[in-house]
């Protein structure tokens, strides 16, 4: 989730926004007055209230982050006490702008649709932060009405109460987003090309060092750290970004600061889905040495279980591109191994709907002894959720209908994946073609509680040179319990060091789909890929989850 200061162009807007700006110019009067004669007790009485309103902004900011992360599931449904009060207070304040706020205030119902904010243990810890134990009475409330929230603040202090007033509404995101970081040691730097001095009259722009783009809306909640002050953001985030600051400072980046916390926001995030898996029709559990697959239709979701605590390791592989057409009907074995070592297997087919599996243990997509050069072949749809275990991916992974466009720009200088796709313009064709498909072939891979690892040798120590390294989906691990949320490379130092003799770097990072994590990669791990690059479809759907973010449109403060 996101707090932005933007102007909706909606008509239902219009009073509130206009309120607000109307706020401004008095206020800015006000002070200019204030400026030419004034008193001790009336600096004494303006130092209190611009105390105040201070005070009833940040709760109203600390309002809003609350709402964010709970603003699907939250209850308007009471009513609150201080609701007269606060519209007799506003009302009888400046004459007709009082007038049009209390025309305001009767639009919000009667007095019905309030959640009253103080009763949430969140917010409740907010208030319980010694900055606010000089008020006497403090706490916020939040309206829903015709999808608007109408966020109010108060705060008192020496017999003196005052209040804020908020704004806020929801908004669809455009297209999936690329990316959504809590943190990362990645230092994103602009692509440069050359035109090589031998290259002929046909010699085409060609990737010089390190470089990133990212084809779809990118979120950092930390900070995102810059090769240089002169770098073009837009030209790395194509679909803006979102962070709390980028580094080395500077201040004509073009960036959309928030002020999100981390922790609620991956919260929401995981909330969102796990109120999809809720929505979704639980069949009999799938279980071992015997596994029989339920009969399913769309909507249905088959939990898999091990045998025992002692042995919590399943591994899922998919056909090779060698083996299964583009066109093809699609496929994984889904297998398991138990405490003696005897691994049981069971083939899940695709179907004309998405498949969903919940997972509860380790998940392994490929085998790390043979996979990690080939191209698994992704053809279906399908969603698998781990709880409380770890992703491993050994694999390539690529859409089946996606794998001729992938194919075609393999072969523009490089004759296998252990070659990166040097020609610059092919690379930005290949994602602008991902971004802009109509096919259907999609994969999810989500943990909750769990990390996702993404390796690179075969076996433990085994060479395994890496131009490209390919993944699609949509990606996402997600903290829990104290545990989990990391997106990682272990094995990327090692690489490296193999392929040494060669001066070759594990070369380019390219994710058709999304990724989402707490924490994704370490300084280490994520210097020695060249280039990152991800491309997210332009829909707005995910797994029946239309991505929305809270957005504050304006505040007041009395």
């Amino acid at each position: 989730m996101s707090i932005d200061s933007i102007r909706s162009q909606n008509k239902g807007f219009v009073l509130p926004v206009a309120l607000i700006l109307m706020a401004f110019s008095v206020t800015t009067l006000f002070a200019v007055g204030l400026m030419v004669q004034r008193t001790s007790n009336r600096l004494n009485s303006y130092s209190l209230l611009s105390d105040l309103r201070v005070t009833t902004n940040n709760l109203v900011e600390a309002a809003t982050m609350v709402l964010a992360s709970k603003w699907r599931t939250a209850e308007f449904d009471s009513s609150w006490d201080g609701y007269d009060e606060f519209k007799g207070f506003v009302s009888s304040r400046g004459g007709f702008e009082g007038t049009l706020w209390a025309e305001l205030l009767s639009s919000l119902g009667n007095n019905e649709n309030w959640w009253l904010l103080n009763n949430d243990s969140d917010f409740a810890a907010i208030l319980g932060d010694a900055a606010f134990n000089d008020y006497s009475s403090k706490g916020a409330v939040v309206n829903l009405t015709d999808g608007k929230y109408s966020i109010v603040s108060w705060a008192e202090k020496g017999d003196v109460k005052r209040y804020s007033y908020g704004l806020a509404t929801t908004e669809s995101m455009t297209g999936k987003a690329a990316l959504i970081f809590g943190e990362t040691d990645r230092v994103f730097h602009e692509i440069t090309t050359y035109i090589p001095n031998q290259g002929g009259p046909n010699a085409t722009e060609t990737i010089q060092g390190f470089g990133d783009l990212i084809n779809g809306s990118a979120t950092v909640v930390g900070t995102v750290t810059v090769s240089a002050t002169d770098i073009n953001l837009e030209q790395v985030f194509q679909y803006g970004l979102e962070a709390n600051n980028v580094v080395p400072a500077y201040d004509d980046y073009n960036y959309t600061k928030t002020a999100s916390d981390a922790d609620l926001v991956f919260a929401s995030i995981l909330d969102q889905h796990l109120e999809w898996l809720d929505s979704l029709t639980r069949v009999a559990t799938l279980t071992f040495p015997s596994p029989t697959l339920p009969v399913i239709s769309e909507d249905h979701l088959i939990p898999v279980e091990p045998m025992d605590a002692s042995a919590k390791d399943f591994t899922i592989s998919f056909p090779t591109v060698n083996e299964i057409g583009p066109d093809d009907a699609g496929y994984f074995d889904l297998s398991y191994k138990d405490s003696k070592g005897e691994v049981f297997t069971i083939r899940i087919h695709e179907a004309e709907y998405q498949i969903n599996l919940i997972i509860y243990g380790n998940l392994k997509v490929g085998n790390k002894t043979s996979d990690a050069l080939k191209l698994s072949s992704v053809n279906g749809k399908y969603s698998i959720t781990v709880v409380n275990g770890d992703i491993q991916i050994n694999t390539h992974l690529i859409y089946g209908d996606f794998y001729v466009n992938l194919d075609e720009a393999l072969k523009q200088g490089g004759v296998a994946m252990n070659q990166p796709i040097m020609t610059w313009s092919k690379v930005k064709e290949l994602l602008g073609d991902f971004a802009n498909r109509t096919d259907d072939d999609y994969l999810s891979l989500k943990t909750i509680g769990g990390d996702i690892n993404v390796t690179y040798l075969i076996g433990n120590n085994g060479k395994a040179t890496h131009g490209v390294r390919t993944v699609s989906g949509d990606l996402a691990a997600f903290p829990s319990g104290g545990s989990g949320g990391g997106f990682y490379f272990p094995e990327l130092n090692d690489v490296v060091g193999v392929n040494n003799s060669t001066g070759h770097r594990a070369g380019q990072l390219f994710v058709f789909g999304s990724i989402t994590a707490r924490d994704f990669g370490t300084e280490s791990q994520l210097s020695n890929i060249d280039n990152f690059f991800v491309s997210s479809p332009r829909s707005t759907m995910v797994e029946d989850t239309d991505m929305k973010r809270l957005v504050l449109i304006g505040l007041r403060a009395w």
